[in-house]
């Protein structure tokens, strides 16, 4: 008698448990807007015929979820007056829209084609909390739209399923979104290493003369030249020497032009540090005056911007040149004047961040040749070595 008075008390409990499992099992309504196509390049907008259907098949197959018919979804839209893109960055009407569908969760995303892959980006709006939630995947084959279903049900139901597969690795891509292209690429610069995405693949023939890099996936791909290490670009304002580099768009079955130029640093560097250079005649009975007003700020190593103004006044003066420099740099003034009988001055002097370069000379018996060169002191030739600044 107590055995079958304990076992109608199990029989009583397994009852009452599955009756509490049935009550508190539900199902969960999604509804799905649409996903948006970020490339603007209507080659690529069946795509989101694609990642709707196999995302939609997908969640037929969680026991636990239930998709809102896209008509209901429309009619709800239209009656509202209402945009069905982007609908979730408003977060009352997205709501609402939600409760009158029935539906427990909006869905809504965009998709990106980039070079090989198809990168996905999903958000899930809780209707009743008005939460949203974001996941995205990336890959080139319907096993990634599989995933992405994965974790929007994982989101949704709190439970992990599985929905790829080994039949899941078919391509998104047509035949003809995965035709290569290719680069022309030119060079001035000879027998340089040329790496792309950084895979050797040659050197530069240098000259008008290029080279073919060939059987490139659509996309973005680097190309990186090495020349050595007295060879290359600068990164400005920080001075830092690098390997000429760029990032070249593919677009499928074309091909693409690039031209490269590599300097020695050093002509960079002398390029950059001379802020102004110029030379004159002054010649009596000929020149009346040279009148100089520049100015030669520049943005030092650190970004910051240093005020530089060049003066000189240049004339002949009971036939004798007369010459008063002036360089107003980082609040600070600098001068010098030269009115002796010495006919060759040649000077070289600091002028705070500055340095001048001031040569008179007489020439040819005939007129007096005047120049000025104001470079910068915190560039000097050989720096891409390590050497140590002159100064």
């Amino acid at each position: 008698m107590i055995i079958r008075s304990y076992s109608r008390i199990l029989l009583i409990l397994c009852v009452l448990t599955s009756g509490i499992t049935a009550l508190t099992a539900q199902n969960v309504n999604i509804a799905v807007l649409g996903v948006e196509n970020l490339n603007r390049d209507p080659r690529y907008d069946y795509l989101e015929g694609m990642i709707l259907g196999v995302m939609m098949y997908d969640f037929t197959r969680v026991d636990d979820v239930s998709l809102v018919e896209r008509a209901r979804i429309d009619r709800i839209i239209d009656e509202q007056n209402l945009r069905l893109t982007g609908l979730l960055n408003d977060e009352d009407t997205a709501r609402q829209v939600g409760q009158l569908a029935g539906a427990d969760y909006l869905i809504e995303g965009d998709y990106a084609f980039l070079g090989r892959d198809l990168v996905i980006n999903m958000r899930i709006m809780d209707s009743a909390e008005g939460t949203t939630t974001a996941v995205s995947v990336r890959g080139y084959t319907e096993n990634s739209i599989h995933e992405l279903a994965e974790q929007i049900v994982k989101e949704i139901t709190g439970k992990p399923v599985i929905l790829a597969g080994i039949e899941g690795e078919r391509s998104l891509l047509s035949l003809s979104d995965e035709e290569p292209g290719s680069i022309e690429f030119y060079c001035n610069f000879i027998d340089g290493e040329i790496f792309v995405d950084e895979e050797f693949y040659g050197y530069t023939p240098g000259g008008r003369i290029p080279t073919l890099l060939e059987d490139l996936s659509p996309g973005a791909h680097t190309i990186r030249v090495e020349g050595g290490n007295d060879f290359g670009e600068i990164i400005w304002p920080e001075i830092l020497f690098v390997d000429w580099e760029r990032t070249v768009d593919v677009k499928t079955g074309r091909k693409s032009v690039v031209r490269a130029v590599i300097n020695h640093f050093n002509r960079l560097i002398i390029n950059a540090r001379d802020i102004y250079s110029k030379s004159w005649h002054l010649e009596p009975g000929n020149t009346e005056s040279i009148v100089v007003d520049e100015d030669g700020t520049y943005v030092d190593r650190n970004g910051k911007t240093i005020p530089v103004r060049i003066r000189m006044n240049a004339s002949i003066e009971d036939e004798r040149p007369v010459i008063h420099i002036r360089i107003d740099a980082e609040d600070e003034n600098y001068s010098w004047d030269f009115d002796s009988e010495v006919d060759e001055i040649n000077l070289e002097e600091s002028a705070g961040p500055v340095e001048i370069d001031f040569e008179r000379d007489w020439y040819s018996s005939h007129y007096w040749s005047v120049a000025l060169t104001v470079r910068r002191n915190d560039l000097w030739q050989g720096m891409h070595r390590g050497e140590p600044s002159p100064r």
